[in-house]
């Protein structure tokens, strides 16, 4: 158990001071962001731009209506500082604000009335490692905006594969594809709201689409904090 991580989680939950970005300033307003973080942090403008963003990336639509992410994404920025924290330093309330922050903005886009919330899964020994899986803290947020409903176990990690990014996208592929499983216990939604928290290459998000396409669903939409570039 990272015991770290809880401790610092609960040090951030009983101090929630510091802007979740840098570290540094006080939030503005009722925002847990710094007004100086709100205004110079990537965000991403609006759903077509999102699609931009997955040019030359493994997944890219066919079949998916719609993707919209929060922040454009690269190595060593705050964006990927308040990611990190929310992964591994027990700060899962960031998912949450970040995730009702995306819902907000992907309100203006479109409804999500008939829509449910899929959280791309996490083995069980990461989620053990870090105390929650990070997609579905992300999901609580857009739940709390869009008010539907989530479903945490329709898709299941049955393996606790490495970092997929050092592979041709061939061999992302064939690993994702037996790493990935489907709970048919309960009724396959036709409208699904695809989540995770950062998309790289693509790869996690185009194996959990084509296993919901197979097993039934309709319409899919992918919304994500972060998309590299």
């Amino acid at each position: 158990m990272n015991y770290k991580g809880l401790l610092e989680g609960l040090v951030h939950l009983i101090y929630p001071s510091l802007c979740i970005a840098c570290q540094e300033n006080d939030p503005f307003s009722d925002q847990r962001l710094c007004l100086p973080c709100l205004q110079e942090l990537p965000f991403v403008y609006n759903s077509a731009d999102s699609m931009a963003a997955l040019e030359g990336k493994d997944f890219f639509p066919p079949g998916i209506r719609y993707f919209r992410s929060l922040f454009y994404y690269t190595k060593e920025s705050l964006v990927a500082e308040m990611i990190h924290r929310l992964k591994y330093n027990g700060q899962y309330r960031i998912g949450h604000y970040l995730g009702h922050l995306l819902s907000e903005k992907m309100q203006s886009e479109q409804s999500w009335s008939d829509y449910q919330i899929v959280p791309v899964p996490l083995h069980a020994k990461k989620r053990k490692s870090r105390g929650f899986n990070q997609a579905e803290e992300i999901a609580k947020g857009l739940q709390k905006g869009f008010t539907i409903p989530v479903r945490n176990n329709l898709l299941i990690r049955s393996r606790n594969e490495s970092s997929q990014t050092a592979k041709d996208k061939w061999e992302r592929s064939r690993i994702l594809k037996e790493s990935i499983t489907i709970n048919h216990t309960g009724q396959i939604p036709k409208r699904v709201l695809l989540v995770d928290d950062v998309i790289t290459t693509g790869s996690t998000i185009a194996a959990c689409a084509n296993l919901l396409f197979e097993a039934g669903t309709k319409n899919l939409s992918v919304a994500s904090l972060a998309v590299s570039v």
